[in-house]
């Protein structure tokens, strides 16, 4: 950094005496006889000055007044008192008026002033530079003031779309206010009317998420909750192009995405204007989230999820492949290949027809995801209630990452080496599940086990 001096003195052999000084050390040197063409000098200068010295004795204006008179043209620079007379009183004046820094006596010490001077610039130094970071954060707020007024902007313009796309659904909400459970199912009603394939699936979704919910043991008032939740999850959708919702979020563009991940804040604005609507709200907008963080729109994890927005991803989820997969067995068979790994997609049986391997894609994608995007505990109420009629134990080929305590093995676990380990039907541990992962750690064992989830069928 490049710094400038002001030396200021009446006497004209103490200014070129300083000025030879500092001129070695690289420093520009202005120099003035008086307090006053001291001042005049500063009011000149385009450039910041860093550091003063002002002698005390000068003729018309003293150093102490020069010094509180220069705070003022630059209140960031460094003053020295040079004063030749042992003057207390003088020193007293300029340190409370001209808050200096330093004074300095005659004769001085060229290396002591030198240490001192280079001090003070370095002191200058980091003031200057908290400034400039000060003021630098100060606008990047304000910039960031401004993308955030941006996006509250877009939000608003989109949330205007979909409140003109559907006036005739906003004028029936406000007429059914007293019986908003029939105001819902209405809405999905005319969600029908405007796109049968998202309305088709909403309805399937509000049916299974109350099964689910009823498995888990809810009550009466949550059951109808997330069932409402469920007709209505995806209406921030509406206005929003076919072939951006219908595609997996992986193969979205960030453009694409960006659309679609406002879908959830949109709907939570439309329930808004719904009295006794707030919890089913709620629901619909965290039912994107995903118990290790990583969904929208706000990043919540675990415990931070509401229960029915979970049940809402899960059967959503379930729902989306079972009621979208195409039923052309070799259209069918080209997308099981593209999602699942050969080990999954070889053990389904084609004889069967579409619909049991739809249902098994379904099932595989749901627990592949547990404890990833969705909640194990209700990926097994799911799995249950969809099996519910069927004895037979769910059963599914798992990442060794993803077992947990209460899952039973259905098939015996030995090492590589042919030695036995576990036998099938042993129901796992915490301390078997650590085992077994530190094992598979070390490649002694497949990475892959059979077992079936915790619990029975209802």
């Amino acid at each position: 950094m490049e710094h400038t001096l002001l030396l200021v003195d009446d006497e004209k052999a103490i200014t070129r005496s300083l000025q030879r000084l500092f001129r070695r050390q690289g420093y520009t040197i202005v120099t003035a006889e008086s307090g006053k063409e001291g001042l005049e000098k500063l009011q000149e200068l385009t450039h910041p000055v860093s550091l003063i010295i002002s002698d005390q004795r000068m003729p018309e204006m003293n150093g102490a007044q020069f010094l509180e008179k220069a705070k003022d043209l630059f209140p960031d620079a460094i003053r020295y008192l040079l004063t030749g007379y042992s003057d207390v009183g003088a020193v007293i004046q300029a340190v409370n008026k001209g808050e200096i820094h330093r004074y300095l006596t005659k004769p001085w010490n060229d290396d002591d002033l030198l240490l001192h001077v280079r001090q003070s610039l370095e002191h200058y130094e980091l003031v200057m530079e908290n400034k400039r970071l000060t003021s630098l954060t100060i606008q990047q707020n304000k910039s960031l003031a401004e993308l955030n007024g941006n996006l509250e902007k877009k939000v608003q313009e989109r949330t205007k779309e979909v409140y003109e796309r559907n006036k005739a659904l906003q004028t029936i909400n406000s007429m059914l206010e007293n019986s908003f459970k029939d105001s819902i199912k209405l809405l999905v009603s005319m969600v029908e009317m405007l796109n049968p394939g998202l309305g088709k699936c909403m309805r399937k979704v509000a049916s299974l998420a109350r099964q689910t919910a009823q498995t888990m043991k809810q009550s009466a008032k949550d059951l109808d909750t997330i069932e409402m939740a469920g007709m209505i999850h995806d209406i921030g959708l509406l206005g929003v192009p076919e072939d951006i919702w219908c595609k997996d979020v992986k193969q979205m563009t960030d453009e694409q995405f960006q659309i679609y991940s406002e879908h959830p804040i949109i709907a939570s604005i439309i329930l808004e204007n719904i009295e006794k609507m707030a919890n089913v709200g709620e629901l619909v907008l965290y039912h994107h989230e995903h118990v290790n963080g990583t969904g929208f729109p706000n990043g919540l994890r675990g415990n931070q999820i509401p229960l029915g927005s979970k049940i809402l991803l899960a059967v959503s989820d379930y729902c989306n492949i079972t009621e979208t997969w195409p039923r052309d067995m070799q259209k069918l068979m080209n997308m099981v290949r593209r999602k699942f790994e050969p080990e999954v997609w070889k053990s389904m049986a084609i004889d069967d027809g579409p619909e049991p391997i739809i249902e098994n894609a379904a099932e595989q994608k749901l627990f592949q995801g547990a404890k990833r995007k969705y909640d194990i505990e209700v990926v097994s109420a799911l799995l249950r209630t969809v099996k519910k009629n069927n004895n037979i134990p769910i059963t599914y080929t798992m990442e060794l990452s993803s077992l947990a305590a209460g899952m039973t093995l259905m098939q015996d676990l030995r090492l590589n080496d042919g030695r036995l380990l576990l036998t099938k039907g042993s129901v796992l541990k915490p301390a078997s599940v650590q085992s077994i992962q530190s094992i598979g750690e070390r490649a002694m064992i497949p990475g892959k086990v059979s077992v079936s989830i915790p619990g029975n069928p209802d």
